[in-house]
Formats: structure tokens, sequence, C-alpha cells
């Protein structure tokens, strides 16, 4: 991450004791915040580093706690018109449907999951690699799609990026994912879509549709505002027709983001949409 931070917009760092220069990360908006900008300006006084998970705001403390509640009620069934989308799919293109199986969607944490949520996880990594080559990090050369996907951090005292705040949503069909989407939610006003996938052999079946209805109607109970993602040059067209995003400038990007960081990928630009009112 950039030496950026929120309240003073200042490039300084001291990390080797514990000051009013030393820079803290939200655990969930992962914006960067001097600790004396949080002493003078918010009147927020650290002592010392917190212990565990610490907040910047209520907004991310509250962000946190919903999100902790729709992991923990697991997967959900399809509403009817996320299942009328599939349906109608199907029948355009002549197939039948099985209806003996049940069509969930699931938010999971690679930090804050389960043995069976672990299992839904190995399962989305391959449909990510059918449709992405590896994303290989610089200084270690390990694929991060599987590390995006599982919310890890770099091991102890290794270098690397830190993504134990991404979430993935799956749609399952019966025990099998179909659909993934890695998502982070920073804060109460962004939401970032980095990478989605759908398994090559119900490809343009709606079952991703459905399941962007689904992180959609979830972004509305968070009462996110922004809804930004990278997309390269040839899919821009399916986002902003099918999906109602748009291109935004840089400067617009920025005022969105407000200080919060995105997942940067070569050769995409990022669009943008406003998350309808609930």
């Amino acid at each position: 991450m950039l030496g950026y931070h929120t309240l003073s917009r200042q490039k300084d760092f001291n990390n080797a004791v514990f000051d009013e220069r030393t820079v803290i990360l939200c655990d969930q908006c992962e914006k960067e915040y001097h600790v004396g900008c949080l002493k003078n300006q918010w009147q927020v006084e650290l002592k010392e580093l917190p212990e565990g998970e610490w907040f910047c705001c209520s907004s991310c403390s509250e962000t946190r706690s919903s999100l902790d509640k729709i992991i923990s009620d697991g997967a959900q069934l399809l509403v009817e018109p996320d299942l009328e989308i599939i349906k109608k799919k199907h029948v355009t293109r002549g197939l039948c449907m099985d209806t003996s199986k049940d069509l969930k969607w699931q938010l999971l944490s690679g930090k804050r999951t389960t043995e069976d949520g672990s299992i839904l996880l190995s399962a989305a990594v391959p449909i990510f690699h059918q449709s992405f080559d590896p994303i290989r990090e610089a200084l270690t050369g390990r694929d991060l799609i599987p590390e995006m996907v599982n919310g890890r951090g770099p091991k102890e005292g290794m270098p690397g990026q830190d993504y134990s705040g991404m979430y993935c949503a799956l749609l399952t069909v019966g025990s099998t994912v179909v659909s993934a989407a890695l998502l982070r939610v920073m804060g109460g006003d962004v939401a970032e879509l980095p990478l989605v996938a759908t398994s090559q052999d119900v490809q343009g079946l709606g079952y991703f549709q459905a399941l962007f209805s689904c992180i959609e109607r979830m972004l509305v109970s968070l009462k996110i505002k922004h809804f930004v993602l990278p997309a390269a040059h040839e899919a821009e067209g399916i986002w902003m027709k099918k999906f109602g995003f748009s291109r935004t400038t840089p400067e617009e990007l920025e005022a969105y983001l407000n200080g919060a960081h995105l997942t940067i990928f070569h050769g995409t630009s990022y669009l943008y949409k406003a998350v309808p009112m609930s």
C-alpha cells in the first residue's frame, strides 16, 4: 500500500517507535491514519498499537459487524427474481434447468471461515483460474488468486500483499460452486469487485448475473454508496450495458475512495456505479 493517509494527506512514516507519526490501518476500510492526526483532529488518543482489530469509526465497526452476521447466516436460497434470470437464460438456449438442486449464494471470509467454507473457497480457485492466468506477485512469485480468494495476509516476517480484507461471494448449485466474486468493503462508503468468474461449462446462463444481484442487495443493506471495479477494455461494454457501470475520471474515483486503496491490475481501468438506495 502507498504511504498515503487520510486525515492530513502527509506521506511521512515512523514505524520504528510508537509516536505521533506512527501509521495504523483500519481493519475494515484499510485506510491509513497517523496517530498524531487521530489525536489532533478526532480526539482519539492512542498510547500503543491496539491489540486485535481496530476500526477508525463507528461506521467501519458497524459494517464489520454486519458482514460478520451475513457470513454467520451461511448460504441463502436465491430469491425468485434471481432464479428467473437463470431460468430465462436456460429457456433462451433451449436447455432444461435442473430444479432438483437448491441454488444458493453465500459470503465467505478466509479469515473467519469454517471447514465447509474452506472447501468452498478451495473450489472457487480453479474457477478463477479458468478465466485468469496466475497473477504473480513480483517479490515472491506466488500466485495471488488463491491468496485473494482465501483472504490471506503475508506470513509473519515475509514481504507480500495483505488480502485479509478480501471477501468471496459464491453461487452454488447443490454443493457445486458455479460462480464466484471477490469483494472488498472499504468502510461505509465504497465497495470494490476486483475479480469475478463463472465455471466455463455454465457461462452465459445467468449465474453470475444472479450472484451480482445478491451482492448488490447486500451492499444496499450495508448502506454502501459507491461500487467500483477494474475492467479490461474488452469487458467494459458488458459491465456498462448489463450491470449499469460507467466510466469515471481519476478525480472522481479519488473522491469516491476518500483515501481508500484499490486492488490494481495491469491493463484495466476502473468503472463506477452508484449503489441504489434501499
